[in-house]
């Protein structure tokens, strides 16, 4: 009986022995994925999602992630610097010229999470070109991909007339949404060809989506259709904000645009379109323009529209249209009145532009504006972040 029992057991251990040998660990797979996505290591990621490739029974991962790999090698200038870059642009050339429908998907599924390879791995799309339209195209259509959706605009755009025809269709298409129609009119509007004029037309008389007339109105006026203007013009003061922010965004490609609707149109409540209004304001310049501006930096608006006001008051400083503005603001920083730091640190950034800087300088003798500045600098401001600013500014001074 004992070596009836024995031996099954002597069986099992040898059988145990042998599960021991077999390889254990990360494959090759998911220590490639890693050093791509994780670290944006493309050398060291290569060597591994190669033999991968040879080692995985469903290679479509793989492939996928090699084509990124070895777009973000070159992109990185590793490729180059490691005596491998002919490699890799042969090996990129080639995977994308051979890239499947499953292959692209794939890319489109890994590029979805943010990493720093995502803008070459998508780059890589926009080159394969209009097959990858296609795909784009359905995936906003169905919502696929949601979180590529606001590069889809752009890498439709960079893909080009090749991808026209299939732009003009599904804008054309009844069962596109509205939603995605607009995105398609302002693709149109980046590829800018007159092709799109007719397609556009029908749309904008057959659709009762006040935005997307909108868009296509500037659409249109951007491919020369000049009766467009004083629509796009009246959309300023329109009551849905969505066709506020088309129209504002199209001034600054409006010819003689009156300032004084820009001018007033900074009162909108909408950072995007005040954002938008401010750089019109940019190239349609106006003196008149400055006490909105200023209003502006130390509003309630994002960062976005009082950054905009600080770099069109640094091109009204350049030319002469912002006199006397750096005691101004010297003022109203110092006066105790400006409650918001980060607004304060805005003012502070306006004076260390080159323009105020030299208005600063210049009043030494009769305001002294470098002495209430380090006055200030010392005795009041209480956040850490504007006093290094204000440092930064006096140090510029010397």
């Amino acid at each position: 009986m004992k070596r009836v029992v024995i031996i099954p057991l002597v069986v099992l251990l040898l059988a145990g022995v042998g599960c021991e040998t077999k390889q254990k660990g990360p494959t090759n797979l998911s220590v490639g994925r890693s050093k791509l996505i994780d670290s944006g290591n493309a050398l060291e990621a290569v060597d591994h999602l190669e033999k991968a490739e040879q080692e995985e029974v469903n290679k479509l991962e793989p492939r996928a992630l090699l084509v990124i790999a070895y777009s973000h090698g070159l992109s990185t200038g590793s490729a180059s610097s490691h005596g491998v870059e002919a490699k890799f642009k042969n090996q990129r050339k080639q995977r994308i010229q051979e890239l499947t429908e499953p292959e692209i998907k794939q890319i489109l599924q890994i590029l979805s999470t943010p990493s720093r390879v995502q803008k070459d791995g998508l780059q890589a799309l926009v080159d394969k070109g209009p097959e990858v339209s296609v795909i784009i195209l359905d995936s906003l259509i169905k919502g696929r991909y949601p979180a590529l959706h606001a590069n889809f605009t752009e890498m439709l755009i960079q893909i080009g007339p090749g991808g026209l025809d299939l732009v003009l269709a599904k804008l054309t298409d009844e069962t596109t949404p509205s939603a995605v129609k607009v995105k398609l009119v302002q693709v149109l509007a980046g590829i800018g060809d007159a092709k799109a004029i007719d397609a556009l037309k029908t749309v904008h008389s057959g659709t009762s989506e006040v935005d997307l007339a909108m868009e296509i109105n500037t659409t249109l006026y951007q491919l020369g259709e000049e009766s467009y203007k004083q629509d796009i013009i009246n959309g300023l003061s329109h009551s849905d904000v969505a066709v506020r922010r088309a129209a504002a965004k199209a001034m600054v490609n409006i010819s003689d645009v009156p300032s004084k609707t820009l001018i007033a149109g900074l009162k909108d409540t909408d950072s995007e379109v005040v954002a938008s209004l401010v750089k019109a304001l940019e190239v349609h310049r106006d003196a008149d323009a400055v006490d909105e501006l200023v209003n502006i930096l130390i509003g309630g608006l994002s960062k976005d529209p009082k950054q905009a006001a600080i770099d069109t008051l640094d091109v009204y400083g350049q030319n002469k249209l912002a006199r006397g503005l750096a005691k101004r603001i010297t003022m109203l920083l110092t006066g105790g009145t400006v409650g918001d730091a980060d607004n304060r640190l805005h003012l502070v950034q306006l004076l260390k532009r080159e323009p105020f800087v030299k208005q600063i300088q210049v009043t030494e003798l009769y305001d002294n504006l470098e002495f209430k500045l380090y006055e200030y600098h010392k005795e009041k401001e209480e956040s850490e972040l504007v006093k290094t600013s204000i440092k930064q500014l006096l140090d510029a001074l010397q």
